[in-house]
């Protein structure tokens, strides 16, 4: 059975559980596609007729009633819905011919870093005993990944592009080998996001993200990163992001309280926050 899902300007098909490691083919990208729940001329078919209907859009000047536009891309954050942020992230590098403008290589690259983070999440929820869905997630991941940063490449230098690059480069950091090879050119990013706007919150977590994911023998520090990631607070105390990860490293603290405190402060900002849903159910 198909759902429908309404972007907020269109409705479109999405395929129920189509981007799940379990049963997908790692090899059909970062949509990880099942192999038997659509026959491949009904994909290329939609692919054809959606960039067509990008095309008359651009010329009638109303490319923004299109599903690529950051409503959109918000609401598949807040519900953490990934099926809808695979189409999102479709039609946005469907109607990039069309639509060449730095804005636009912007949102393909937010489309593609909310897939990635989605992927993440189901990464880190897979046991490590599961090694294959691990690593088929982890191809889904590097993939969304890779497609955001090469729209972001020679795009000027804005601190929204450097967080953007940051937070891209940081989901593909999954171990000391991958850490060693991305984690000096994401560290470089978002301090260069945060010389160009030091009131970028999101910036400032992205800056956390090491403190509180590394080892300590590499340079991972539990104070640091709830310090930091309670600057970005300060500057947004409803930051979704900056609540879910100063809960862990209050978690990893053994401050239960202060990290239950975060959690329900995320769902109140965000009733959807699957995260914070998840976390507080398993206490």
């Amino acid at each position: 059975m198909r759902e429908e899902i309404d972007t907020g300007h269109w409705r479109l098909e999405a395929r129920p559980k189509a981007c799940r490691a379990k049963g997908s083919d790692p090899r059909s990208g970062w949509r990880g596609l099942r192999t038997d729940a659509r026959p491949k001329h009904s994909i290329r078919w939609f692919k054809i007729h959606l960039l067509t209907l990008c095309f008359i859009l651009a010329s009638l000047g109303a490319s923004a009633e299109s599903p690529c536009n950051p409503e959109s891309i918000t609401a598949a954050q807040q519900s953490y819905d990934l099926g809808v942020a695979i189409l999102v992230l479709e039609a946005c590098e469907l109607e990039a011919p069309v639509r060449t403008g730095e804005a636009h290589r912007e949102l393909v690259a937010r489309a593609a870093l909310l897939v990635a983070e989605l992927h993440r999440i189901d990464f880190e929820a897979a046991p490590k005993s599961k090694r294959p869905e691990r690593r088929a997630l982890g191809l889904l991941i590097d993939e969304a990944a890779d497609t955001g940063l090469k729209s972001l490449k020679d795009l000027p230098e804005t601190s929204e592009r450097l967080r953007l690059e940051a937070d891209l480069l940081a989901t593909k950091i999954r171990s000391d080998y991958r850490g060693k090879k991305y984690s000096k050119k994401m560290k470089a990013a978002a301090a260069r996001a945060l010389e160009l706007d030091p009131s970028n919150a999101r910036a400032i977590v992205s800056q956390a993200k090491p403190f509180l994911f590394a080892e300590t023998r590499h340079g991972g520090d539990l104070e640091e990163a709830v310090r930091r990631l309670g600057e970005a607070l300060i500057v947004e105390p409803t930051l979704e992001s900056a609540l879910l990860l100063r809960a862990l490293a209050y978690e990893r603290q053994g401050e239960t309280e202060a990290s239950r405190i975060d959690l329900k402060a995320a769902l109140a900002a965000n009733p959807q926050c699957r995260p914070a849903h998840d976390r507080l159910k398993d206490r």
